[in-house]
Parts: structure tokens; C-alpha cells; sequence
């Protein structure tokens, strides 16, 4: 102990030793991120320069005052004093964590700690003689941290009006629509049986009948969009649900000669989803994905984990999407199809936006298509 407050001491002074102190003092005080060394009991034996700014408390004062009372007279400064509790009372160290600090210029910072052991080899065993502490300034990333949950939080909030304005639209079309499109497609069919009519008449009546009947799937997709299931989270393998996607897709698949394919690199990551919805949501990508690839083609469904998101992506090797086309995708009633109601994307989309999701499209003319679903941070959703 006696031979670590010395070390100190030189260091702080820039006295020539036996371990070359000028040296090691002129590399710690370089370094950007503060460097403190504590003695057994709490004492503070060495403050780099980082560490004095960050904090705003010289060496002197550290020696003269102790940390605890420079600190602890703010209530905002707890977290930042349990940091030292841990170590002077309960001899706890090893680990990080990021605290909130109030400077004694009034500016209040965000502060990365990490806490390790000093230890001596004894005779027997290590002896702790001190703790190293160091502290680097994350108060900038904070706030754009702070800022981007900001602006995600008020995006799904303008996605989430988005959808409940658009199910009110849908959920009106449904109703108006529906029984006018029955009754125009009764009438035509009788026309078209009744042989007493003109062939040119009962002709027309057909085309009438086709787009009545055109029309009818139309109001049925708006009404399957309505009638999704309520939002319930389940932390479970989304690569089960994927493949259960993929088997319902199989049998359309093979009428192409298409290869649906799964690349999972999730390593048994668990997520917290909906799987009845992210199912259905898979299905309407991959029934999407066939329609657009020719005949015997791959359609690959990657599973990747980054951090704390897990990703899906659905790829074909169809024609592409032009791109005036793409910011109108997930529209309801757009597609580039005349045989298509354009509501599958759009109920993938919702689904997505259920999920507290993103969802992104790559895609460039005769080079295929990637969507990729995104689920962020879902541990948090369970939680909360």
C-alpha cells in the first residue's frame, strides 16, 4: 500500500522513479478518458487531467476533501455516488454502467464508469490494495441517443394514426361496397343465363360479372385487412414461424418450379413477436415473392441478428421495382399489377408498424427485389 501511494505521488507530481513516472504520467494525463486510482479505503491516490475536467474537481481537492463530499451533496449525483458505495463499502467492482452527473459548472453529463480491482500478489494469494476507475464523457451519443428514440417514438406515433385513419377508410369501403357489388353481380348473372338476350348483350353482362366479381376480392382483402388479430407479444423463435411461412407457400411455389430458402444465422436468438401476425405478414411477402419471380427461381428468406435487432429478409430474382414506384409500395390499393388489389404489402406494412418495427425495400429493374422486416429492441416491448 505504502508503495502504491508513492507511485501515486510521483505521478502526480512527474517525479523520476525506478518505473520511469515522467513517462507514465505524460501517457495517462494524454489519455482522453479519465483515469482514477482509489485506495482500499475510498481514498483518491491519482486523477488524470481527462478525469479532473470531466469531473470538474482537481487532485488537490480529491486529496484535501474526498470524493464523497465533493459529490454527494446532489440529489442528481446518486447514481453517480452508488458507483463509489459499491466500491468503499461493499468491495464490488468489475463491472460498467452509465451514470447521470451534475459538474460543478451546473451542466449535467452522462458518464460511462468502468470499475476493476488493483490487486498485489501475496504470498498465498492477490491482495486488493485499490480500484482503477475510469470515466469517459458519452453526454454527446446521450443526446442523440436521446434524440433518435425521440423522433422513432414520434414516427410510429405518425405510423400508427396512419393506420388507425386508414382501417376507419377501409372498414367504410368494406361496408358501402360490398352489397351494391353483390347486387351488380346478381343482375349480370342473370343477364348472361338468360338466353333470351342478345349474345352481345349477355357478353357485356359477363365483362360486368368479372369486374363485379374483381371487385368483390377487393372488398374481401379490405375486410381481411380490418378483421387482423389484436397485436400479442410471445418471446419465442421467429425461424419456426418463417418456416411455417415458407410450407404455406410451398404448393404455389412448386406450380412455378420456384426454391424457397432459408439462410438462418440467428444462432437460437428468441425475440419477443406476434406469430400469428408476423405469419401472416411472411406469407404475403413470400406469395408476393413467387408472383414476381419467373420459373425456377430462388426465393431466399434470410434470418440475420444484429445487436439487439433481428432481421428478416424475403429476396426474389423477379423484374424489379421501378424506382418512382417505391416510396408508394406499402400503400393500400397501389400495385404495379391490374390483376392485384395492392392490400398484401399494406397489411405487411401494419403488421410491421404493430410491431413497433421497420420495413425496407431494395430493389432495382431486372435485379430482383429484397423487403427486409427489422424488429427492434423487442425485449423492450415485452417488458413494457
Amino acid at each position: 500500500m505504502k508503495y502504491l501511494t508513492e507511485f501515486a505521488e510521483a505521478l502526480s507530481l512527474g517525479m523520476p522513479g525506478s518505473v520511469d513516472s515522467v513517462i507514465i504520467a505524460g501517457v495517462l494525463n494524454s489519455m482522453s478518458d479519465g483515469l482514477m486510482v482509489m485506495g482500499a479505503q475510498g481514498d483518491v491516490l491519482y486523477a488524470n487531467k481527462a478525469v479532473q475536467e470531466i469531473l470538474g474537481f482537481s487532485l488537490q481537492d480529491f486529496r484535501e476533501k474526498g470524493l464523497e463530499d465533493l459529490v454527494s451533496g446532489n440529489h442528481e449525483n446518486h447514481d453517480f455516488n452508488e458507483i463509489f458505495a459499491d466500491i468503499v463499502e461493499k468491495r464490488c467492482a468489475g463491472g460498467y454502467r452509465e451514470v447521470t452527473y451534475l459538474h460543478p459548472s451546473g451542466n449535467l453529463k452522462r458518464l460511462a464508469a468502468t470499475t476493476s480491482y488493483l490487486l498485489a500478489d501475496g504470498r498465498h494469494e492477490s491482495i486488493l490494495v485499490g480500484f482503477v476507475l475510469l470515466f469517459k464523457d458519452v453526454t454527446e451519443v446521450f443526446n442523440l441517443r436521446v434524440k433518435e428514440q425521440d423522433l422513432l417514438r414520434e414516427k410510429q406515433r405518425v405510423e400508427q394514426e396512419k393506420a388507425r385513419s386508414l382501417h376507419r377508410l377501409a372498414m367504410g369501403v368494406a361496408h358501402e361496397i360490398r352489397n351494391p357489388v353483390v347486387t351488380i353481380g346478381g343482375f349480370a348473372a342473370r343477364i348472361m343465363r338468360d338466353h333470351m338476350n342478345r349474345e352481345d348483350t349477355r357478353h357485356q353482362a359477363e365483362r360486368i360479372f368479372q369486374d363485379a366479381g374483381r371487385l368483390e376480392r377487393l372488398v374481401d382483402q379490405v375486410q381481411q385487412y380490418c378483421d387482423l388479430p389484436e397485436f400479442k407479444a410471445t418471446e419465442g423463435d421467429i425461424s419456426l414461424t418463417v418456416e411455417d411461412a415458407v410450407g404455406a407457400v410451398t404448393a404455389r411455389a412448386q406450380v412455378k418450379s420456384i426454391t424457397l430458402e432459408i439462410v438462418n444465422n440467428l444462432d437460437g436468438r428468441r425475440c419477443v413477436f406476434d406469430p400469428i401476425l408476423m405469419g401472416r405478414a411472411l406469407v404475403e411477402l413470400l406469395d408476393n415473392a413467387v408472383d414476381f419471380s419467373p420459373q425456377g427461381a430462388r426465393v431466399l428468406v434470410f434470418l440475420l441478428r444484429r445487436e439487439e435487432e433481428t432481421v428478416v429478409e424475403v429476396t426474389d430474382s423477379g423484374v424489379g421495382i421501378e424506382p418512382e414506384y417505391l416510396e408508394y409500395l406499402f400503400d393500400p390499393f397501389f400495385s404495379t399489377r391490374t390483376e392485384s388489389s395492392g392490400m398484401g404489402l399494406a397489411i405487411v406494412d401494419r403488421i410491421v408498424q404493430e410491431h413497433m418495427g421497420r420495413i425496407n425495400v431494395d430493389s432495382e429493374p431486372g435485379r430482383g427485389t429484397t423487403i427486409r422486416i427489422t424488429l427492434s429492441n423487442c425485449l423492450l416491448r415485452m417488458s413494457s
